[in-house]
């Protein structure tokens, strides 16, 4: 997925393109009296890597971000990151059309939810030093929120789906970090 933060931050950060995530999840599929309509529960696990421009500070009283001026070609600064783990309860209410004839694949839509429990929240920051870059991992930030959850959607034909997220929870705490809220946009293979 394409993973980023809605933020309203004016001091000059700036999450980068390339934030992306993974997920894996196994839910089982329940009919609701027609071949069309179904129920699906299940479980999973999801990462996601906030790329940003910014040093992330976190003191007693709560988070912040300081942009790096000149992120993009200081040569000092390679990489800066917040990276999460979840696990997650996804549930679905699913529908299909007619498989087809010839393939016997299905056009389908799936409304969703789901909700989840940190499992980890890392820094991750690489910096040269001596000329070479070294990589830093900060773990267990206290600030950033143990619970997240938002509807899905997803629309697809046979194993191919796109797939999309909306967090009605922040990615930090309240007043204890700026307000950003995680969405994701991607693609989803269904196994079976």
């Amino acid at each position: 997925t394409f993973d980023n933060l809605f933020h309203k931050e004016t001091n000059g950060f700036k999450t980068q393109w390339h934030s992306r995530g993974i997920g894996f999840y196994y839910l089982q599929d329940f009919p609701l009296g027609t071949e069309r309509v179904s129920f699906a529960a299940g479980v999973g696990f999801r990462h996601a890597s906030y790329y940003h421009n910014s040093n992330m500070v976190e003191d007693s009283v709560q988070t912040t971000f300081t942009p790096i001026p000149n992120f993009k070609d200081d040569d000092n600064f390679k990489q800066r990151k917040v990276a999460v783990n979840y696990f997650e309860i996804p549930l679905e209410l699913r529908f299909f059309t007619k498989p087809s004839l010839k393939t016997g694949n299905m056009f389908k839509v799936a409304l969703g939810f789901r909700g989840g429990v940190r499992m980890t929240g890392v820094r991750v920051e690489k910096n040269k030093d001596n000329g070479y870059y070294k990589k830093f991992k900060t773990k267990n930030f206290k600030d950033l929120a143990l619970w997240e959850a938002g509807p899905t959607l997803r629309v697809g034909y046979g194993g191919f789906n796109i797939f999309a997220y909306y967090s009605v929870t922040e990615l930090f705490k309240k007043n204890s970090g700026p307000k950003m809220t995680p969405f994701s946009i991607g693609i989803s293979f269904i196994g079976l």
